[in-house]
């Protein structure tokens, strides 16, 4: 079959997105660093506001920086296939209208609200239409109109990507396909409907929600009977909690890379069972340093 791939423009989003990751995560390690240094206070909730608040784009900056590596769009005469990162699109080529530079249209694209070097992604709806952007960057990008909205793309080389859909056009379509749309959301689906996946899961989140409730409990003054943990114990608990919390993040999504491929799913199962243990761990951790750490 002749068939032809071509990719984004990558460079410049995978430095800025690596680049920007580990700004972020520097700056919340530091702010970590400084909230275990202080007493239970105003100042040491706002430090670790703070240090969560720089916490929360690194995966998601992470995610596109791997999405933008596994992005790609393929050309034949049956269809049309988009991938970036978990996202796939499979469009058949009978249902594809055109294809062009935006020069041709009518009005402006509109972007996506939240975008950034190298992650130009997300769905716009307008009066006219759907406009959904799988692309790197917002220079010389092509659109597709289909039957259902417009698809804008990003190939390197935008004149060669036009060039091998107007072949495709041309030469007919041998097989008819139907449209495939497989969205991120889609695994997490799959892995709740997976029984021992949620059960580990599961576990492994009450367990660190517990040690997250039961430290913030202490650092607002409650405590079990004959108890009375120092704010320094207090302190560190809650660091604990949130490492804990932490450490789910980075369990499910490890686990997310490995149950995509049935070769690598047994890996993803042993990866979820490490983290429940492991929040268990952190909870047992929690419960010694409030128990032992006496005011």
């Amino acid at each position: 079959m002749d068939e032809q791939t071509f990719t984004p423009p990558q460079r410049t989003g995978v430095l800025f997105q690596l680049a920007a990751a580990a700004l972020f995560a520097a700056g919340a390690g530091y702010l970590y660093y400084r909230a275990a240094l202080l007493s239970i206070g105003a100042p040491f909730l706002l430090v670790l506001i703070a240090a969560i608040i720089l916490t929360l784009p690194v995966p998601f900056l992470l995610y596109g920086f791997y999405a933008l590596q596994r992005s790609a769009y393929t050309v034949n005469r049956d269809k049309i296939i988009l991938k970036w990162g978990w996202w796939v699109e499979e469009i058949p080529m009978t249902a594809v209208q055109w294809a062009q530079t935006p020069a041709g249209l009518e009005a402006p694209l509109p972007l996506p609200r939240l975008r950034w070097p190298g992650h130009v992604i997300g769905v716009r709806a307008t009066p006219t239409g759907t406009f959904t952007f799988m692309a790197s960057g917002t220079e010389n990008p092509v659109v597709l109109a289909t039957e259902n909205g417009w698809y804008v793309l990003s190939p390197e080389n935008p004149h060669a990507f036009l060039k091998a859909f107007r072949h495709a056009a041309e030469q007919g379509t041998l097989e008819p396909t139907a449209a495939r749309s497989q969205r991120p959301s889609y695994w997490l689906t799959t892995i709740w409907r997976d029984r021992w996946a949620r059960a580990l899961l599961l576990s492994a989140w009450l367990l660190s929600l517990l040690a997250l409730v039961w430290s913030n409990l202490a650092a607002s003054g409650w405590s079990l009977p004959n108890t009375s943990p120092s704010p320094d114990a207090v302190v560190k608990a809650v660091l604990l909690a949130i490492a804990a919390w932490l450490a789910q993040g980075l369990n499910l999504g490890l686990g997310l890379f490995a149950y995509q491929s049935p070769r690598r799913r047994a890996m993803a199962y042993l990866i979820w069972l490490a983290g429940a243990l492991a929040a268990a761990g952190f909870l047992a951790s929690v419960g010694v340093v409030l128990l032992r750490g006496q005011g």
